[in-house]
């Protein structure tokens, strides 16, 4: 597959989270001049910026360019504060070519009755307006350069399958999902194309909280027998960002061991 993503500039928020980092050190690989690692927390955005940097230094030996991470400390469900660094990235790099909409969050695990309206809220908060506002800084930046871009946004399974007790998270998710479709109808004739990509389950600091033999029940319902890694994921990223998938907006890219289908 051609990617042909050399030189491109890349926004990854949730950054420092598992796949966040594993989408970022995917475009490393493939010639892209430079990654905003974007989170909230300060310590954990450094952290994931010097790991990139460490893990890509062999690139870097002889390189006719070098590769810039650099890292953005932002709350992403503070509306002005994303567009202010959106736009300060853009100032600083040129454009943004790529944005990629991963922050989020998962509420404790819980049937309904027992959620919270304020675990509710902050769900929804971090992965739907969260997700609406970095869409949103991108597509005005991008708007500005008028040279287009590509979006991808993270959903989940969940969005449109039935996970019991993750009420918050799975609504969010569905939301996620047809905003993508939306923002893609608004902005294909202006060569933005918006996507989304649906994991399964990899097992990550979310799954802490559960309880004894809940894993194994999860990963039953994935008929390939076994979690999905986040370098199996973020190679879906990655294609839907390149040439390779010039043709593609609005769509929902399944990756989830056939769990959707079992």
């Amino acid at each position: 597959m051609d990617t042909n993503l050399i030189g491109r500039t890349v926004v990854v928020t949730g950054g420092s989270g598992a796949l966040g980092s594993a989408i970022a050190r995917r475009f490393a690989t493939e010639g892209v001049a430079a990654i905003a690692i974007v989170d909230h927390d300060h310590d954990a955005t450094h952290a994931a910026v010097g790991a990139l940097r460490d893990a890509t230094s062999e690139r870097q030996r002889g390189a006719t360019s070098v590769l810039d991470v650099v890292p953005v400390v932002v709350d992403v469900t503070d509306h002005d504060a994303v567009q202010a660094a959106y736009a300060t990235f853009t100032s600083q790099f040129g454009r943004i070519d790529i944005a990629i909409n991963n922050a989020g969050i998962v509420a404790p695990s819980a049937r309904l009755h027992h959620v919270t309206v304020e675990d509710f809220r902050r769900v929804l908060e971090v992965n739907l307006v969260g997700i609406f506002n970095c869409t949103k800084a991108a597509i005005v930046q991008m708007r500005n350069d008028g040279k287009g871009g590509a979006i991808v946004n993270t959903a989940s399974v969940a969005g449109f399958t039935t996970w019991t007790h993750s009420s918050p998270y799975g609504a969010s998710k569905a939301a996620v999902i047809q905003l993508t479709k939306l923002a893609a109808a608004e902005y294909a004739a202006e060569g933005i194309r918006v996507n989304c990509v649906s994991p399964g389950t990899f097992v990550t600091r979310f799954h802490d909280d559960l309880p004894p033999g809940a894993l194994d029940a999860i990963r039953g319902r994935h008929p390939l027998g076994r979690f999905g890694s986040t370098d199996e994921i973020a190679g879906a990223y990655v294609y839907l960002c390149s040439d390779a998938a010039g043709w593609v907006t609005g769509t929902n890219l399944v990756i989830d061991g056939g769990m959707a289908v079992g």
